[in-house]
């Protein structure tokens, strides 16, 4: 039996037994009945909407079968065309690999200044191409004993007078008492070797 159709059956009931809507009791349960009535209604209306909804759901369930079946059609040697995008993909995704695998090195270019990504293969053959302006230029590894002895010996020191921190490169230091780039206080101290 429906929802609606048992509510108007308690419904039934309740007039059947005469019930005085004149008492608080009687007020009471006739309020519940048209409630339950009313309730009734409502559930009723919401599966009908449910159903209706299920029922779209399907249908489109079915139209996205079809649809893939159309996308996803086999060819004449039984490979589906997604096998196909799969390997190229994975020879695409084989090559990427092997370009990140490769190592790079920051340059500046001398020209704009820019940074450009030299790779081994530039390394060998002497030369970079700035991707920005177009310019050739020569690139070479520094050898790490090459690096030091290129280096200057770089120093920080305190100023005494303003708390700051400064760096001078040992030539600066030995040439006379320099001042703080800060205060403008000269900096007395020592260079000793350890």
């Amino acid at each position: 039996m429906e929802l609606s159709k048992k509510a108007a059956y308690l419904q039934g009931l309740v007039d059947g037994l005469g019930v005085d809507e004149s008492t608080k009791e009687g007020k009471i349960i006739k309020a519940m009945s048209a409630l339950l009535g009313e309730m009734a209604e409502v559930i009723e209306s919401v599966d009908e909407d449910l159903s209706r909804a299920y029922d779209q759901i399907n249908d489109l369930s079915d139209e996205l079968e079809d649809l893939e079946a159309d996308l996803y059609e086999e060819d004449e040697d039984g490979e589906s065309e997604d096998a196909e995008d799969e390997d190229t993909d994975d020879d695409d995704d084989a090559k990427d690999d092997d370009i990140a695998s490769e190592p790079f090195y920051e340059v500046a270019c001398p020209n704009c200044g820019e940074t450009v990504y030299v790779s081994e293969d530039d390394l060998d053959a002497g030369e970079a191409n700035c991707a920005h302006c177009g310019v050739t230029f020569e690139v070479a590894l520094e050898g790490e004993e090459d690096e030091a002895k290129d280096a200057p010996v770089q120093y920080e020191v305190t100023c005494p007078a303003c708390g700051k921190t400064a760096v001078f490169e040992e030539d600066e230091l030995l040439d006379g008492a320099p001042k703080c780039p800060n205060c403008g206080e000269p900096l007395d101290f020592e260079v000793t070797e350890e």
